[in-house]
C-alpha cells in the first residue's frame, strides 16, 4: 500500500455453541455456518474507515480479509493480539482461536502495540488430535495434509491415502481448535449474520447424500461454503461414505 505506516489489525469473534443434530451427518466448520465472513467483515471495515475519516480527516489505506497476500496471523500476532500457536492459528489468553483477522492498512502514524508471549507451553492437544497427522510438528503444518484444505482447496480428488482420516469433515475442520485448552474462555458470537443459515444444524446424514444443486444453493445461500462448489461438497461427501 503506497505511503503506508500502519497495520491496524482486527479480530471477529465466529464461536458458536449451536451443534449439528444428527451426529452422523457430515460436518462442515462452524465458521462456514452463516454468511460468509468476507462480506460481513468487509462492511464492518468500511464503516470503519468512514469513522476514521470523520473523526481524523483525510486518511488513505485499503482494507483487507484474506483478499490479498497480507500476513494475517503474522501481523495480529506482531500487533499484541494473540502468538500463533503450535496449530499454526492465532490463539489469544482472552478468547481463544474462534475468529477472523482483518487489516486496515493505513498512511496514518499510529503508536504500536507489542506482541505478547507464547503461552503453548508443553502441551501438544493438537498435534496428538489431528485426523490425518497434518500437525507434523510444533508450530508447522504440512497444508496437503490439512482437511481444510483436502475439502476445500484441493480441486482433483482427495488421495485415497486419507481414506478413514478425515473425521467426517466434508467442509474444513475444527479439530486442532476444538481440542486447545485455552478455547475454554470462547464465547458466542453476537454477530447476527454469523447464526446458521436456516436448515442447515438441522441436516440429517441421508439428506446430505442425496443433497441436490438447489437444496445446495438454497441451504448455503452467501455462505464460504459455495467456495467448494456443490461438485466440490458432493466429491467430499461421497469420499466420507467410503470410510
Amino acid at each position: 500500500v503506497p505511503g503506508a505506516k500502519s497495520i491496524v489489525s482486527l479480530l471477529l469473534n465466529y464461536h458458536t455453541d449451536q451443534k449439528q443434530i444428527d451426529p452422523e451427518a457430515p460436518k462442515i466448520s462452524s465458521y462456514a455456518y452463516g454468511v460468509d465472513y468476507h462480506s460481513v467483515i468487509k462492511n464492518k471495515l468500511k464503516t470503519m474507515m468512514k469513522i476514521i475519516h470523520r473523526e481524523i480527516g483525510e486518511v488513505n489505506g485499503r482494507l483487507f480479509v484474506d483478499s490479498a497476500p497480507v500476513m494475517d496471523k503474522a501481523w495480529a500476532a506482531k500487533s499484541g493480539l494473540g502468538w500463533v500457536g503450535k496449530n499454526t492459528n492465532l490463539i489469544s489468553k482472552k478468547v481463544g482461536s474462534f475468529f477472523f483477522i482483518a487489516e486496515l492498512i493505513l498512511d496514518l502514524e499510529l503508536e504500536y502495540d507489542l506482541p505478547v508471549a507464547d503461552h503453548c507451553g508443553s502441551c501438544t492437544a493438537c498435534i496428538d488430535a489431528c485426523p490425518t497427522e497434518a500437525l507434523i510438528k510444533p508450530y508447522q503444518i504440512d497444508g496437503s495434509k490439512c482437511i481444510s484444505y483436502l475439502t476445500i482447496e484441493l480441486k482433483e480428488s482427495i488421495p485415497s491415502e486419507f481414506q478413514g482420516k478425515m473425521d467426517n469433515w466434508a467442509f474444513g475442520c475444527d479439530v486442532c481448535q476444538t481440542v486447545c485448552p485455552w478455547n475454554r474462555f470462547s464465547t458466542p458470537n453476537d454477530e447476527s449474520a454469523f447464526k446458521p443459515q436456516s436448515d442447515l444444524l438441522s441436516l440429517s446424514k441421508k439428506e446430505w447424500e442425496e443433497m441436490t444443486e438447489s437444496v445446495f444453493n438454497t441451504v448455503f445461500k452467501n455462505s464460504a461454503v459455495k467456495r467448494t462448489k456443490f461438485n466440490g461438497l458432493k466429491r467430499n461427501i461421497k469420499f466420507l461414505s467410503l470410510e
